[in-house]
């Protein structure tokens, strides 16, 4: 039995993946999101809908936008329009075999919509054309217009469109195809961040998805990916001819920031599953989860600019009130928890966290600071049973291993989310421990001391408070 999260976006009933529509209105941020109103597989595709004022807890709407007999409602984007209404331009997958943009506005803050009666207000005569993502761009006061962000999937294009009434829309440019074949991209954004906290420094970063297709898929499967750029109000220029790689785990994809955010924040929410297996996840009344939403910038790291991720601010709320623990022996926690473990001097061969389920269940992370890099393993029959691809042990690049470190940990039932170096380095991945418990092992090289390592931890919507002798004592 998979733990319901009790901390991030799940549905309350049937089948979700990719965020949609993702908008903060009126002191409330709006996910909507790839639903099955009908069933836990995918299918009948149709936009749910959450609320939430502090993005921890979520309340449940009726469906949004519902597919119909001929037509499935793929991913897309709300805005707040000039009016001051939310205006939505999401994907049409019609059963003819093409895929167009379409357009539907709500008066009541996205309870109920009124599709535009020119829909598809966008049609290239494609089969893959999807994912538009609206962006409001400013040149200078009173003079913006909207632009949208969307994929040719197959030929791994990202085009640019520009409206002035979101109804009406011209072809500026293209980005693309660079990096690895035999995928298709998905799911692009646009966003403009300080570069190292200086406004007057801002660089451009496009977000897109791959996921691999064809007879021989990589076995990782679905990835996000970052590139850092400039863009002229037609097109994006790259600065480097790569793509970075937005998380190292096997469990985040199609993420995408909030329109409307409060004092310019970018805060990010991705589908935390696999195109490779996640139809095979254990599920009964519902499947898939949203990631932590995570605040983005851009930090100068080396030679070159990255992206680095931060947890929302309810997340360091919870870890003020977290319990500092001797990490000597295992701890027994609730399988909802957040974990921080620092060290203020270098250690030998740096720091391992083994968190073990039920049976022989079990997810280690290594910070590693010989091999400079971070890694996230999921092993034990229950991960087998999953999937052929689901045992797996994901690796990140560490850019500076040596010296004072943190660690962050996120365990909500069977969602693991790992960000070090302060979020410049991230590991996100479904696990399998199962139960009512965890046990948290910390482990150091030899050569080093416990006493060198700092481990603080807290339970997060735990309300029993009947834990085990020696637990963690639940601070939330």
């Amino acid at each position: 039995m998979i733990p319901r999260p009790r901390f991030h976006l799940t549905p309350e009933r049937n089948w979700m993946n990719d965020p949609n529509g993702l908008v903060h209105v009126d002191g409330v941020w709006h996910a909507f999101f790839q639903h099955n109103p009908e069933g836990i597989d995918w299918g009948n595709m149709s936009w749910g809908h959450a609320s939430s004022v502090d993005l921890e807890h979520w309340r449940s709407h009726p469906v949004a936008l519902r597919h119909g007999e001929d037509e499935q409602i793929y991913s897309g984007s709300v805005v707040v329009d000039d009016h001051g209404s939310l205006t939505a331009i999401y994907t049409s997958a019609y059963t003819r075999g093409i895929q167009a943009q379409s357009l539907a506005v709500s008066h009541d803050g996205g309870e109920t919509w009124i599709p535009h009666d020119g829909n598809p207000v966008l049609d290239r005569g494609s089969s893959d054309f999807r994912d538009p993502k609206i962006v409001r761009l400013s040149f200078e006061p009173g003079s913006e217009r909207w632009v949208m962000v969307a994929v040719e999937a197959v030929q791994r294009r990202v085009l640019f469109y520009a409206s002035d009434d979101l109804r009406t829309w011209r072809e500026t440019g293209s980005f693309g195809p660079v990096g690895p074949d035999g995928v298709v991209w998905e799911c692009p954004d646009l966003v403009l961040l300080p570069q190292d906290d200086d406004p007057a420094q801002s660089r451009w970063v496009l977000l897109f998805s791959t996921n691999s297709v064809g007879p021989d898929p990589d076995p990782e499967g679905s990835m996000m990916h970052y590139v850092v750029g400039s863009f002229d109000g037609d097109t994006f220029t790259a600065d480097r001819g790569q793509l970075e790689r937005l998380d190292h785990g096997r469990d985040f994809y199609a993420g995408v920031t909030f329109d409307n955010a409060p004092d310019g924040e970018r805060v990010l929410l991705a589908w935390m599953s696999n195109w490779r297996y996640a139809h095979a996840i254990p599920a009964t009344t519902w499947r898939g989860a949203m990631s932590l939403p995570r605040r983005l910038s851009l930090r100068t790291v080396g030679d070159r600019l990255r992206l680095v991720q931060r947890p929302a601010a309810f997340v360091e709320r919870h870890l003020a009130r977290a319990t500092s623990i001797a990490p000597a022996e295992p701890i027994t926690l609730a399988p909802h928890a957040l974990i921080e473990v620092s060290w203020t001097s270098a250690l030998a061969g740096g720091v391992r966290l083994q968190l073990a389920g039920v049976g022989d269940a079990t997810a280690e992370i290594v910070y590693d600071t010989v091999g400079a890099e971070l890694s996230v393993t999921r092993a034990g029959r229950a991960a087998r049973e999953v999937h052929p691809d689901f045992p797996s042990c994901s690796v990140a690049p560490l850019n500076r291993a040596d010296g004072p470190g943190r660690l962050f940990v996120s365990l909500d039932g069977p969602l693991l989310e790992v960000l070090a170096e302060d979020g410049v380095t991230t590991v996100s991945t479904l696990v399998t421990l199962g139960g009512d418990s965890v046990t948290l092992t910390a482990h150091v090289d030899e050569s080093a001391s416990l006493e060198a390592l700092s481990l603080r931890a807290t339970e997060v919507g735990v309300r029993d408070g009947a834990l085990k002798p020696g637990a963690l004592v639940a601070s939330a």
